[in-house]
């Protein structure tokens, strides 16, 4: 059973995994000099695979949400379409496992509950990345999407 939590909701930006991208762009993430040159504050440990920095840090943000783009993972893109008009369904609602997961830069925990991801890092207990206490398969994210002509038209859905 879900747990009872406030919501509180705000706006992010986020970009398309690289695997959404285009191959130009990906091969744009995935130069080191770019990010230097951009004085983007990368980690020069990334300098061996700068698009892990993109993948990990700026693409399809962790969380429940709505729109967004997928959190490819285990399979690769795979586009949905709409069964009335053909047209590629778009992402509504994300219900993730987790809201973040802490470890490299991934869907770091927000500003409020810092003290209480680090404290649970180190002690047993509740677990503050998953305030809600869902979880999707095998900690997995369910996606539903929707036809963008007509929301009447019937939605889908993926585990990812």
């Amino acid at each position: 059973m879900p747990e009872p939590c406030l919501l509180a909701p705000e706006a992010i930006t986020e970009y398309p995994n690289s695997l959404d991208l285009s191959p130009e762009m990906r091969l744009a993430v995935g130069d080191w000099s770019r990010w230097q040159a951009a004085d983007a504050g990368v980690d020069s440990s990334y300098a061996d695979c700068p698009a892990e920095f993109y993948d990990c840090n700026l693409a399809d943000a962790p969380g429940w949400k709505v729109g967004g783009w997928p959190p490819w993972g285990r399979t690769d893109p795979y586009r949905r379409y709409c069964g009335v008009f053909e047209v590629q369904m778009v992402p509504l609602l994300t219900i993730a496992s987790f809201e973040w997961d802490g470890g490299a830069g991934r869907g770091l925990a927000p500003n409020e509950d810092q003290a209480a991801a680090y404290a649970a890092a180190y002690h047993a207990g509740p677990n503050p990345a998953q305030p809600i206490k869902v979880e999707v398969g095998s900690t997995d994210n369910m996606q539903f999407y929707v036809c963008p002509t007509s929301p009447e038209h019937p939605h889908t859905d993926l585990i990812q």
